[in-house]
């Protein structure tokens, strides 16, 4: 009897461990584990120039604001603004990326006359926090910051853009049916973080998914106060009515593009779809740049007139 309480002690142990390592290697910002510096499509000249000029951007054209979240980490945007304009958009990085991913979209949009909110993801750049829920608490800090734009504007028009963390992010916001949002874009979100954790597992590091994420998923909960399964954009999605445009690459492999079908069968709504062709994660903008705006201005048109 002994023996066998040491035994499940020991396993016990074991898997605490291993569900602690999980936990910083996944959610703790400070941990390096992507690889975009590889990436030629990210490394490109043209990308890091439209880097350089979305930096410019932001230090010439920009305020820095921050507000305070309820869990009480301070949240950092740099605001573009355009008094005579109710139009606004707010833009989501991705997984330990930055601001400036987006640079693209925002400096177009801030061409056009659109006040433009771009915002550091809780634990990036000067957003404090030291633990990402991949969506759910941020989610929650972009109601907070849609409520700070009705302090600036009391009739804004809303859209909300992110890409791939950023996007699981904003299809969550989307399930909050936050006043004012008249339209979601999403680029490349999973569906599910259980299911995407699932699938990095295997890609990663070759393990299954049973007993192993169950695991590191209760953990997360008695740690975090959340578990995989609270993270479900689809699931939000099947809450809302608000427009969407749903963009994902057909060849991307880290958030499959299967995934994009199950949010877009879960939304409510109207909604459009664009799967650009030999598009890997996250790289619609780069390499389909004109395309990817032409599409947000349609989008963004179609509802802002009705």
């Amino acid at each position: 009897m002994t023996t066998a309480l040491i035994i499940i002690a020991v396993l016990v142990a074991i898997a605490c461990i291993i569900s602690e390592a999980f936990l910083h290697f996944a959610l703790s910002p400070g941990v390096k584990n992507t690889n975009e510096e590889e990436d030629p499509v990210f490394m490109s000249p043209e990308n890091q120039e439209e880097r350089r000029r979305a930096s410019a951007f932001l230090e010439s054209e920009c305020c820095e604001l921050e507000i305070v979240a309820r869990d009480g980490a301070r949240l950092h945007a740099s605001l573009f603004s355009n008094p005579s304009s109710h139009d606004w958009l707010v833009t989501v990085h991705g997984y330990k990326a930055d601001r400036l991913c987006n640079g693209a979209l925002y400096m177009h949009e801030a061409q056009r006359g659109v006040n433009c909110l771009i915002v550091s993801v809780r634990g990036h750049g000067k957003s404090t926090g030291k633990w990402l829920s991949m969506g759910l608490w941020e989610s929650g800090d972009i109601e907070l910051w849609c409520r700070h734009i009705l302090t600036l504007d009391k009739d804004a028009r809303i859209f909300l853009h992110g890409v791939s963390m950023g996007g699981a992010t904003v299809m969550m916001a989307a399930g909050r049916n936050i006043p004012h949002v008249v339209g979601v874009i999403e680029d490349c979100g999973y569906s599910s973080l259980y299911e995407e954790f699932s699938c990095q597992l295997k890609a990663m590091f070759h393990l299954p998914t049973h007993p192993i994420l169950d695991l590191v998923s209760l953990w997360c909960r008695l740690r975090l106060g959340f578990s995989f399964h609270d993270v479900e954009p689809a699931r939000e999605l099947g809450k809302t009515k608000i427009p969407m445009l749903f963009i994902h690459g057909d060849k991307d492999s880290f958030v499959p593009t299967r995934m994009v079908r199950q949010c877009v069968e879960a939304h409510k709504g109207l909604h459009e779809v664009w799967l650009p062709e030999d598009v890997s994660h996250a790289a619609s903008l780069i390499l389909c740049k004109e395309e990817y705006l032409d599409r947000v201005d349609a989008f963004m048109a179609s509802y802002l007139q009705s």
